[in-house]
């Protein structure tokens, strides 16, 4: 594993979360969350505590202010409006890697629901693309991006996914990057949720035992706010990540935990 490689996974794990997805919230009085939209969708003030990312075609006049700065505050009164583009450099500082990257997880590792199909994957491939050569792997085709080969599996349990990481194109054609999000549809379907974190800590296993030079990109679950007992599961799993993350980047494993904004809740709940 290049040092240069890993530096490049840490620091993404913080862009990937930089960026709300489209029909995220995006700002409003108190958000704490992501002020920025994916590229492709704007975010429009609804009311002064709470902003959305609309796509662009959808987005109406501007009779509000749209924000994409670090600004935590609600928006004021204004007729411009700020898209998101892609950056002219690399916002990783790191240059001249070969990426090989396999998005790996359920439907928003797939893009299902996104207006374009490719989710969060195209924005990232812009994200890293300058300067170094990156290449999608996976044996789905999904959305609207040339490169757009995933591992995202629509409504997939944990060990759904881990059972298709052994595809061909999949963990055997060697990513050294690889991001996972998995355990909304385990949680969703009440499916022995005791262990779910130990049958990602066995997916996690097999993606080093696979490729032993690649690094991984653990996402958290995004909240499941429509019941208590569905949000009160995914903080839960949420701790156990976090906590088996860090006990194996500890041990030297190359692993990082990201704090997802993938997903909103509403997709989580009916597609996972």
């Amino acid at each position: 594993m290049s040092p240069r490689l890993l530096l490049a996974v840490s620091i993404l794990g913080s862009l990937v979360v930089a960026q709300q997805v489209e029909w995220g919230q995006c700002g409003g009085q108190n958000w704490t969350g992501p002020t920025t939209c994916v590229a492709g969708t704007l975010c429009v003030a609804q009311n002064p505590f709470y902003s959305q990312c609309i796509p662009s075609a959808n987005a109406p006049p501007p009779t509000k202010s749209v924000t994409t700065t670090a600004s935590r505050t609600s928006p004021t009164t204004s007729a411009s409006r700020t898209t998101t583009t892609s950056p002219a450099t690399n916002p990783t500082g790191v240059t001249g890697l070969t990426i090989r990257l396999l998005p790996l997880g359920d439907s928003i590792a797939w893009g299902f629901v996104s207006t374009d199909g490719n989710g969060y994957r195209n924005t990232l491939h812009n994200l890293l693309a300058p300067g170094n050569t990156v290449d999608f792997i996976g044996s789905f085709k999904s959305g609207t991006m040339s490169d757009n080969d995933n591992e995202g599996h629509i409504g997939a349990i944990i060990d759904q996914i881990a059972a298709a990481a052994t595809s061909p194109l999949a963990l055997p054609a060697r990513p050294n990057i690889v991001l996972l999000m998995a355990g909304t549809n385990d949680i969703l379907n009440n499916i022995t949720l005791s262990t779910a974190p130990t049958r990602l800590s066995a997916l996690i296993d097999n993606i080093f035992r696979t490729c032993p030079d690649a690094a991984v990109l653990v996402a958290t679950l995004t909240p499941l706010t429509s019941s208590t007992a569905l949000q009160t599961a995914v903080n839960t799993y949420n701790a156990a990540i976090t906590a088996m993350v860090g006990s194996r980047a500890a041990a030297g494993q190359h692993v990082v935990k990201d704090r997802t904004t993938f997903g909103s809740s509403n997709r989580a709940k009916r597609f996972g």
